[in-house]
């Protein structure tokens, strides 16, 4: 089990850390310019998929990928995993 130990990011660095790294890239992610870029392609994506290719589940994936996307930080803002 030494290498489930590797896996672990907390033997990396710490708690307080690891809470701040996680935060900041849901804030970068989840809010402006790059959570609407990334929504789009993953829309588009999900109707392309969709309709042209005909693969409905991976469709749906990217679709509710773009959902979260769309609106995670107000869920997680909600939640209070998200500061203002």
């Amino acid at each position: 089990m030494d290498w489930l130990t590797n896996l672990n990011p907390l033997s990396h660095v710490g708690a307080g850390e690891y809470a701040t790294f996680w935060q900041t890239l849901f804030a970068t992610i989840f809010l402006g310019v790059w959570s609407r870029i990334f929504a789009t392609m993953l829309l588009v994506l999900s109707f392309w998929l969709g309709v042209r290719r005909r693969n409905f589940m991976l469709g749906f994936w990217t679709f509710l990928g773009a959902g979260s996307l769309a609106y995670g930080a107000a869920v997680m803002r909600f939640f209070g995993l998200l500061a203002r």
